[in-house]
């Protein structure tokens, strides 16, 4: 398998998050779903809790949801249209590249991002920084999603494992 060595911003576009205005939040479910940073996010996709009325920045569906505030590089799927918090990035994927490659990298790499992220009492990664990562990708596309199938099948395995286990429990 051939790779080539991209920077991200070659390969996607980059929504930085831009929290409202905190009279907007609401937990009553009126307006979009709003999530400000990981503290929802579960294996693959957020728990929504919060809901905003107003908003600047958003997720569609399918893109990737990623920390860029401590702890950055977490990443999960937007299930649905999501308002964004400073501490998140919405990844949009460009076209001829896989979505699920570039997911399962950052689930890899994450930690690693979060040991280079700057600053003193919350590390972060700003939008030049991320646009800038270096990846190595397959060249092919073909190659790229079958790498992502073979890890989703994992995660999915893992996912009726985790299923099975909270029965066991209650």
């Amino acid at each position: 398998m051939k790779y080539k060595k991209v920077q991200l911003k070659d390969i996607a576009d980059i929504v930085m998050g831009q929290s409202p205005k905190s009279q907007f939040y609401n937990t009553d479910g009126k307006g979009i779903p709003f999530l400000q940073g990981v503290r929802t996010f579960g294996e693959n996709y957020p728990i929504i809790d919060t809901y905003t009325t107003s908003f600047n920045r958003e997720a569609n569906v399918g893109e990737i949801l990623f920390s860029v505030r401590a702890p950055v590089g977490r990443v999960n799927w937007a299930t649905k249209r999501i308002a964004i918090g400073r501490g998140l990035a919405a990844i949009r994927v460009k076209e001829r590249y896989s979505p699920n490659y570039l997911y399962y990298l950052f689930k890899k790499i994450g930690e690693h991002l979060d040991s280079l992220a700057t600053g003193t009492v919350f590390t972060s990664i700003n939008k030049k920084e991320l646009s800038e990562l270096s990846i190595d990708i397959p060249a092919s596309v073909v190659d790229q999603e079958r790498v992502a199938n073979y890890l989703k099948k994992i995660d999915l395995k893992i996912e009726k494992n985790n299923q099975i286990n909270d029965n066991l429990a209650a």
